[in-house]
């Protein structure tokens, strides 16, 4: 009775270690689901700024190639990393804002696409807008006045 336990306790380690060690190292562009969860895997590792990077050239490869026609896209991105995903969506932009498409050529570049281009002036009042931080992680000190006491019970 002892062997059937021990057997199948190794059976389960076997079965459920390949779910806990499988790493995502691209996006599996077999179908739209297993695209979005491989995507999902990928920016869990990666910091805000970087995550932000990948999303929009992510969405921006998705968008260019959705004019190529509805089977253009996951064939493209199947297997690529997301540095590879970024490369490619700034070749594609860089072209296009080159050739004068009026989709990219407000942008100028891409690093006003991404947003980490030089600060643009704003609509409303002129100024030069500065870049805000994806994500304010300073943490403000503490208040040095003790908290009240609670009186005791009579």
């Amino acid at each position: 009775m002892k062997i059937i336990f021990w057997v199948m306790g190794l059976l389960a380690v076997i079965y459920f270690m390949s779910a806990f060690t499988q790493t995502t190292r691209g996006i599996d562009g077999s179908n739209q689901r297993t695209a979005a969860n491989s995507v999902k895997k990928l920016k869990r590792y990666m910091t805000t700024q970087q995550q932000h990077i990948f999303e929009t050239s992510y969405g921006v490869l998705g968008a260019i190639k959705s004019k190529e026609g509805p089977d253009a896209f996951l064939p493209f991105v199947d297997g690529k990393s997301p540095d590879e995903i970024i490369e490619l969506a700034r070749q594609e932009v860089t072209a296009r804002i080159a050739s004068g498409d009026p989709d990219f050529v407000k942008y100028g570049s891409w690093e006003n696409l991404v947003g980490l281009g030089t600060p643009t002036a704003s609509k409303s009042n002129g100024k030069p807008v500065t870049a805000q931080p994806l994500r304010n992680s300073v943490r403000g000190g503490r208040d040095e006045t003790p908290l009240a006491q609670p009186e005791p019970a009579r």
